[in-house]
């Protein structure tokens, strides 16, 4: 990395060479590496996908088949270029082949939570709609009830609700009698197979960086979730960007399927979010990965299809690995993993320490990035990277720190990043104003993260600048309190809000998801909650600063996150305001 003290813009490696004119079809199964371009292995009969649960497999070859027999699908329910597909599953093998399918189409491909109620999916199907019609809703059977829901409110067809599989025994009873309505993709297939595909969409240089190919929906630094716009170079960027920082500092073995050798990569988390999708599936894929796809995730899966599968290369968030280190994991064989990354929200030292001592052969560390900036900011280059950090900028990626008065910080200080990188996204479908506020005209995202670099190079993410607690005038980063808690023997999980003090502004609370054990003697006896609170504010009190300590304590049986791992502080607080409000008044 390099920092330029007359500019205080901090730069990643050398450029990447990144091809333009290209969609997401064309560069998955026809582009080939130049001369100049970071080189691709040559994915001619390799493993592309495999179904964890009952071990179904796609070659490079099946998956571009499977691809086209769905596009052909989506063809004869209307769709074309400029309309929208949007997925509301969980990971499956057809999540991929879908989209895909979608973008042979010359379609937008919007993702969706399969755990949204009717009405978020209403919201985001509305938003999509009315830029791009959407054609087709390709749905998970256990999201069945809430596709028909938001169908119906969103007056569109019922006829666009495709089932991406039957349901099996696990699906609910209402949901899988009403699935008998609708057809599945390989209803479709069947039916199709002789249908004509219309010619490949030609896409100029200028349209694959300008035209959106994802509408992928994100919070972004304030307010309601956002349909961020991400075309098909940002994606494609990306995927060339990181495989160059790969290249260069923990190349991938390709997987050779004839001997059974090279690496594995496990997707145990969701496609509909950006790190799943671009990392996890798009990034694995370019390098002949195999990705084994994983439906649901619970830790006893997790390490059983590492065991099965001969898993080398994870891609997780920081609650999973708080899992793999609070947890015995010695009855299943690990020994295949070589090495990981966390991203989505920020690992602490004390956990990245943790992980390190109980797993000493993997190369673990972290990235980060955002939706907005399609994925990848900066990732760790090995075993030398401080475990607190999340890396270096990867190749072509700029960089800022700024003040809240506007000032460019040096190494050292902190403020909030602002990255510029050829893999930026195009901003905020039909919203200006967000659009505005994030997306400056230098070609800088404002990330709404408190950063800073050190001398070194190396990028620490501190937290979310309106996450931060002030307290008599002092910033209390709620992750670092979080990571230091999470070492605490009693505590399973945690988060950390700021709550009103008329003394201090601001003070940290504290809910705790406390260890089996302690929760259960909690359960027989509430008047341990005193005694068990005293101590873990002591634990605080002994080794952090007088206004990082603790004002409140509260025990809770879980800590409300999303399926991408970050923390939901709002939930947290509307926890904190049903607790103020049951207390007697005095």
């Amino acid at each position: 990395m390099y920092y330029d003290p007359k500019t205080s813009i901090y730069t990643g490696a050398p450029p990447a060479v990144i091809p333009d004119g290209l969609s997401l079809y064309d560069f998955m199964f026809h582009w080939r590496s130049t001369p100049n371009s970071t080189k691709r292995p040559d994915p001619t009969n390799s493993t592309w996908l495999i179904d964890s649960l009952d071990g179904r497999t796609l070659s490079f070859e099946g998956a571009h088949e499977r691809t086209l027999n769905i596009a052909r699908a989506f063809h004869s329910l209307g769709v074309g270029s400029d309309d929208c597909v949007l997925l509301f599953s969980g990971n499956e093998v057809d999540y991929a082949t879908s989209l895909w399918a979608s973008s042979r189409l010359g379609a937008v491909t919007s993702t969706a939570n399969p755990a949204y109620t009717s009405s978020e999916l209403t919201y985001q199907l509305n938003i999509v709609n009315e830029h791009n019609p959407v054609k087709v809703l390709v749905v998970h059977p256990d999201s069945l009830l809430a596709g028909i829901e938001a169908v119906d409110k969103s007056s569109l067809p019922t006829t666009s609700i495709v089932l991406i599989r039957a349901p099996d025994e696990t699906t609910d009873p209402k949901a899988a009698d009403l699935a008998s309505n609708y057809r599945t993709l390989d209803d479709l297939i069947a039916e199709l197979q002789s249908l004509d595909l219309p010619p490949t969409p030609v896409m100029t240089a200028a349209e694959s960086k300008t035209k959106a190919a994802f509408y992928i929906f994100s919070s972004g630094t304030t307010g309601l979730p956002k349909a961020t716009c991400i075309s098909a170079y940002s994606v494609i960027a990306h995927v060339l960007q990181a495989a160059s920082h790969w290249s260069a500092t923990l190349p991938f073995t390709p997987f050779d399927p004839s001997t059974q050798t090279g690496d594995k990569v496990m997707a145990c988390l969701p496609f509909y979010h950006i790190y799943g999708l671009v990392v996890v599936l798009h990034q694995s894929l370019f390098f002949a990965t195999p990705v084994v796809v994983l439906r649901k995730f619970s830790l006893p899966t997790f390490l059983g299809a590492i065991e099965r599968f001969k898993i080398s290369i994870l891609y997780v968030v920081p609650p999973m690995v708080v899992l793999l280190v609070k947890n015995d994991t010695s009855k299943y064989n690990l020994d295949s993993v070589r090495a990981g990354m966390t991203g989505a929200a920020p690992l602490t030292e004390e956990t990245s320490l943790a992980l390190q001592k109980k797993f000493p052969t993997w190369t673990f560390g972290q990235g980060y990035g955002m939706t907005e900036t399609c994925t990848i900011i900066s990732l760790f280059a090995g075993k030398n990277t401080p475990g607190a950090s999340a890396g270096r900028l990867v190749p072509s990626v700029e960089g800022k720190i700024v003040s809240p008065e506007g000032k460019l910080l040096p190494p050292g200080e902190i403020g909030e990043l602002w990255s510029r990188s050829p893999s930026n996204a195009l901003g905020y479908l039909g919203n200006e104003k967000a659009t505005a506020e994030t997306f400056d005209l230098d070609g800088f995202v404002h990330t709404g993260d408190e950063c800073r670099f050190d001398d070194a190079g190396w990028l620490y993410v501190v937290d979310r600048i309106k996450e931060l607690i002030k307290v008599k005038g002092f910033q209390v980063a709620p992750a670092e309190l979080e990571g230091h808690l999470l070492e605490h023997p009693l505590v399973q999980d945690v988060g950390v809000i700021g709550i009103v003090d008329e003394k201090d502004g601001e003070r940290p609370k504290a809910f705790i998801h406390l260890v089996a054990s302690a929760a259960e003697k909690l359960a027989k006896d509430p008047s341990l909650a005193e005694e068990l609170s005293t101590t873990i504010k002591q634990h605080v009190k002994d080794h952090k600063v007088h206004y990082k300590h603790l004002g409140e304590v509260e025990f809770v049986p879980a800590i409300p996150k999303t399926p991408s791992g970050k923390l939901l502080r709002k939930d947290l607080r509307a926890l904190h305001a049903a607790s103020e409000k049951s207390k007697p008044k005095l």
